[in-house]
């Protein structure tokens, strides 16, 4: 099977988080809502069936994946295939307690740390993942590990007094790039009461929500130079919503604009009923594999194109990539 360059199979090992940021859900990145970890029997078959359809590229997230007690086993797994690479999304409570590994294979992985503010409370709303003191020592280990790292923060109301401050701490001090991310619209977040759904998601999205653009001009000024559609290795151009990219001496802060749209499938256009009522602002990037073992495309909540791989033989597991992967070509 030809190899894909630039597509990746994201993985939501676990629901399980440490934490309750406001402006997640349950489940995390997960389709699923259920307290769920998938067992590493199952995640082995489904990563070999996914390398053997030309996928080289994995995102492992959750939840938090670093508390999946068999984390270190399955960087080696992943591993052993041939040309394979690892994008961790982590909020780092744990990252190193796998030191040894990641050092071990530092050439092939990134890490990528959830950090959302400099302050762990602003405007009397607590930020777990703040750039504590903790997080900075972790980051400083990795580096002089010579291991890649990118800090994501997620930018709402409450945080965006702090963008500018934290951007410039991250690339001078630390030597970090950093990813700016607008604010998901989900039908329920945990909020500031860990329950909140519907017409009161909406609603908190709308009070929460930062247009990217309010910080064109910061970044211009203090960047060498930008492009207004670039992405990193495991995603091609061409995928799922527009990047531009800032670059500062050696570092770079790339931006998740949704206002910018998101590039679609033949499929989404003619099909998908979310499509058309406007339902739908990931647009087509990368196959998604929920810790129900539900396979689909990320952010999709199509059920159409769903895929549940449980219990299913590996000749209708390499079927359900491809029929996925070919809303990617």
């Amino acid at each position: 099977m030809k190899k894909r360059v630039n597509t990746y199979l994201a993985i939501a090992l676990t629901t399980y988080c440490n934490y309750q940021c406001f402006y997640c859900k349950k489940g995390g990145e997960s389709i699923s809502k259920e307290r769920e970890t998938i067992s590493f029997s199952n995640i082995k078959r489904i990563i070999s069936n996914a390398h053997e359809c030309g996928i080289t590229n994995f995102r492992i997230t959750g939840g938090e994946p670093t508390s999946v007690t068999y984390f270190g086993k399955l960087i080696e797994y992943i591993m052993e295939f041939k040309d394979t690479k690892i994008r961790i999304n982590t909020n780092g409570f744990k990252i190193l307690e796998y030191i040894d590994i990641l050092r071990k294979y530092k050439e092939n992985i990134d890490i990528v740390f959830s950090v959302d503010s400099i302050s762990e409370y602003i405007e009397g709303v607590h930020f777990p993942k703040y750039l504590s003191k903790d997080v900075i020592k972790i980051t400083k280990v990795l580096k002089s590990n010579e291991i890649s790292v990118r800090y994501n923060i997620v930018v709402t109301k409450l945080n965006q007094c702090e963008v500018k401050l934290f951007v410039l701490k991250s690339i001078d001090e630390l030597k970090v790039n950093v990813k700016l991310l607008d604010l998901n619209k989900f039908s329920e977040y945990f909020g500031y009461s860990n329950n909140v759904k519907g017409e009161d998601a909406l609603n908190l999205w709308k009070e929460l929500f930062v247009p990217m653009s309010n910080f064109s001009e910061f970044l211009c000024e203090i960047s060498n130079y930008s492009e207004s559609d670039w992405t990193t290795q495991l995603i091609s151009k061409g995928h799922g919503i527009p990047m531009s990219c800032y670059f500062r001496g050696n570092n770079w802060i790339q931006v998740k604009d949704s206002t910018r749209g998101a590039k679609y499938s033949e499929f989404c256009i003619k099909n998908c009923i979310l499509y058309k009522t406007g339902n739908c602002q990931e647009g087509v990037f990368s196959v998604f594999l929920s810790s129900n073992l539900v396979l689909h495309l990320s952010g999709c909540n199509n059920n159409e194109i769903h895929f549940n791989l449980k219990g299913k033989k590996d000749r209708q597991i390499k079927k359900a990539f491809k029929d996925l992967l070919k809303l990617l070509d």
